[in-house]
């Protein structure tokens, strides 16, 4: 069954992903304030992480709501955060190269950059996972009524449940 893409339901349906770069560019303002440096170095740090993983986190909650990645599995946020963190970095050093020199620039050995932090970037994914779903545990019913995606994911999210609680029970696991 095919849905009509809706540009304003996903954007909707999005506010828990971009809840989460915005999250992470504020915290990375402000350390970068706390450790003392100069407000506006604070500001383009926090924006310069940020806006890259908000849009990042957007694409990523695009493919949820579309169904292309499954609801509350962990291998496909993995994959996709392997290629959007480390990108999302990548930004940053440039913008913050930019800002320190006044010259964009790449950092050193940026293939090696890139390869070390595809490797962190697995526990990027799971915050990421897990602070998407429990924001979008209190967003997603909020919109239901509304929003064919928010729909989707939450009935995706019951029949895990359900499925998970079904197991629970045939192993014996489910007695009190």
């Amino acid at each position: 069954m095919s849905i009509p893409v809706s540009a304003k339901q996903l954007a909707e349906f999005s506010v828990p992903a971009l809840s989460v770069g915005a999250a992470a560019g504020l915290i990375a303002g402000g350390l970068a304030a706390f450790v003392g440096q100069p407000a506006g170095w604070a500001v383009v740090t926090g924006l310069g992480l940020g806006v890259p993983l908000m849009l990042f986190g957007a694409g990523y909650a695009v493919l949820l709501a579309l169904g292309k990645v499954p609801a509350g599995v962990f291998a496909p946020a993995a994959v996709y955060w392997v290629i959007g963190f480390p990108v999302s970095l990548f930004v940053h050093a440039i913008v913050t190269e930019w800002v320190v020199t006044g010259t964009p620039g790449v950092p050193p050995d940026p293939w090696k950059f890139l390869a070390f932090r595809a490797l962190i970037s697995m526990g990027f994914a799971i915050g990421f996972l897990w602070m998407h779903e429990q924001l979008g545990r209190h967003w997603w019913p909020h919109i239901l009524d509304r929003n064919t995606y928010a729909r989707r994911v939450v009935e995706q999210y019951v029949h895990l449940a359900t499925a998970l609680q079904a197991r629970k029970a045939a192993t014996g696991r489910g007695r009190n």
